[in-house]
């Protein structure tokens, strides 16, 4: 079976995190994006396998579209 999730990434400082929006806690980080997208599909992986040794169902994902946007606020 092969699921699909979409991922944020965003860099902060010197290093880029990706989260999967769906699945709280799962990310991964690296010097560049590709670091940090290999990092999150290790991540997801052994989520998968804790799953499965746990007989949990996987999830899939519920966003059908992302979108990223800037926004301002006066501080």
């Amino acid at each position: 079976m092969t699921l699909t999730y979409p991922i944020v990434l965003v860099q902060e400082d010197n290093q880029w995190w990706a989260y999967i929006p769906d699945l709280p806690g799962v990310y991964g980080v690296g010097a560049t994006e590709e670091a940090a997208k290999k990092d999150i599909i290790s991540a997801l992986e052994l989520y998968i396998e804790d799953l499965r040794e746990d007989g949990k169902p996987i999830p899939a994902s519920h966003i059908k579209k992302l979108e990223t946007d800037n926004i301002q606020v006066l501080a």
